[in-house]
């Protein structure tokens, strides 16, 4: 988990890294702005990076608490908040040791940008663990991820697998590559989209 934490915070201080800027995934846009959109409540937006997904939350009113590992990443998040004015909870926490109670309860939507792709299977239950731990009934889960054992990287993960880890508590609703999401035609972005029993 160190190596881990120097290796984001890294990126953060000295690059761009290459999973930020990307747009949002077009169907956490469409559960937003769309014609029949989720009613405004609150959101969580695990491994917020420098709150992009957050923020936009924010802009369309909901109460949004977003948590990162990385401290300089929730610096930048926070910066970018208050320059175009949303108020947002931020918190540093890893999703693999996080207090549930300091994060709260009753999520109606958790978007995933990124996070439970690149974490080992411990860290996938962990995950596991928390999200069904804070998220309301009813609510949406919302994973954008790379396949499985695609690319170098993140090591990725599979609709049967995100339908395994989740179905006791969450049925699977949705499965679509997002074309927009992802730079290289040859290594899509999928969007798995939970809905909690």
């Amino acid at each position: 988990m160190q190596f881990n934490r120097l290796f984001f915070w890294f990126f953060y201080r000295f690059r761009t890294p290459p999973w930020e800027g990307h747009p949002l995934p077009q169907r956490l846009r469409n559960l937003i702005e769309g014609s029949s959109p989720l009613p405004r409540g609150k959101a969580l937006d695990v491994g917020c990076g420098t709150g992009d997904t957050a923020i936009y939350l924010a802009q369309h009113g909901w109460e949004v608490t977003a948590f990162d590992f990385v401290r300089i990443a929730l610096d930048k998040a926070r910066a970018k908040a208050a320059s175009v004015g949303v108020s947002i909870r931020f918190l540093q926490a890893d999703v693999t040791h996080v207090n549930v109670a300091e994060v709260g309860e009753g999520f109606q939507l958790v978007v995933d940008n990124g996070l439970l792709h690149g974490l080992t299977d411990d860290g996938r239950d962990a995950y596991g663990r928390v999200v069904n731990a804070i998220a309301a009934a009813q609510a949406t889960l919302l994973i954008a991820a790379f396949a499985e054992g695609k690319r170098r990287g993140p090591r990725g993960i599979d609709g049967s697998e995100v339908e395994r880890r989740f179905g006791a508590a969450w049925a699977l609703v949705g499965h679509s590559q997002d074309p927009a999401m992802s730079r290289r035609p040859d290594d899509p972005i999928y969007v798995h989209e939970l809905r909690r029993r």
